[in-house]
């Protein structure tokens, strides 16, 4: 059967002063987080099919519980595709965020069937741990079990790695400061244990060595092209590369001899992030992964079914 459409006229319930003052301040809150224009009008749209719903059916925002969402959302299926009403709900979760409320019922709320961005084999996070109690070696072993702990207890991302400094590790009072960037914010978060020790010889004798093995010039071997920024970064190559990316590919390599499982630093990250909203709140998670968008913690309560499992296997409208 063919899908209806229908539009709002300029008279209709969407275009009524009430919606329009409440569409330019949720604008206004999407502005300030830095979405583009037209990701901006597109939920401002979104949203008003919203609040016209809510207004047609005598509704307060504060009011709505997952038995109204199942309400609105049969409504939208009588007139729009699985992927526009997903589209509608991301809307009306960043519009239930800017106003600031202790609940928002459109969480983890999303038509089944759909294919979602995050596909990612999330990994126990036991076995994540496992790997930081192999012994290391060498010089580059101790490096990159510092860096694997890293990924393991901090959730950072490589990019966030190599823009790391020396300066941003507070071992005296236990912390990390992760520098922000265009895609994530900065934050401190607390370092384990287990991390002091390794990461307080890894700062005061094994950095030092390693920029010293650098420098030396070795009979018959080319002379190493050397990056002064390695002296700033926490990590580098020790080929004299400001880039680890190489460094990565080794520390992989040895990690998948013991778990085939894990791949990428990402799928690391991911299996954290999935671990941290198993015992704390989203926004707490959002700080810790470093997110803009509270949407971007959100993608990853799919893999956490166990705290939304009971709430949508007896409310959920999308079965």
């Amino acid at each position: 059967m063919k899908k209806r459409t229908f539009n709002f006229s300029i008279e209709s319930t969407y275009q009524k002063d009430r919606i329009k003052k409440e569409l330019a301040i949720f604008a206004e809150k999407l502005e300030t987080d830095g979405y583009a224009k037209a990701t901006i009008r597109q939920y401002q749209n979104h949203a008003g099919l919203f609040l016209a719903w809510l207004e047609k059916e005598k509704l307060a925002i504060e009011e709505v519980e997952h038995k109204q969402m199942k309400s609105f959302i049969n409504e939208q299926k009588e007139t729009k595709s699985n992927h526009q009403i997903n589209r509608i709900l991301l809307a009306v979760r960043h519009y239930y965020n800017a106003k600031k409320l202790d609940k928002n019922p459109a969480v983890g709320l999303q038509i089944r069937g759909i294919r979602r961005s995050l596909q990612i084999d999330i990994i126990p996070y036991e076995e994540l741990e496992e790997l930081y109690k192999k012994e290391p070696f060498t010089d580059r072993e101790k490096r990159n079990k510092i860096i694997l702990g890293l990924l393991i207890y901090q959730a950072v991302t490589t990019a966030e790695l190599h823009r790391l400094e020396p300066r941003n590790v507070k071992l005296k009072e236990c912390q990390i400061y992760i520098p922000g960037s265009p895609k994530t914010n900065g934050r401190l978060l607390k370092l384990e244990a287990v991390q002091l020790i390794d990461l307080q010889e890894y700062i005061e004798t094994i950095r030092p060595r390693m920029l010293e093995n650098i420098q030396l010039e070795r009979p018959g071997r080319k002379p190493k092209k050397i990056y002064p920024e390695i002296h700033y970064q926490l990590f580098f190559s020790e080929s004299g590369s400001a880039n680890i990316k190489n460094s990565m590919h080794h520390l992989f390599r040895a990690i998948k001899k013991h778990n085939p499982r894990i791949q990428t630093a990402k799928q690391i990250r991911a299996s954290v992030i999935c671990e941290w909203l198993k015992n704390q709140g989203v926004r707490q998670v959002q700080y810790q992964a470093g997110h803009k968008y509270v949407s971007s913690t959100e993608r990853y309560q799919i893999y956490n079914p166990k705290e939304l499992k009971i709430a949508l296997k007896k409310h959920h409208p999308l079965k």
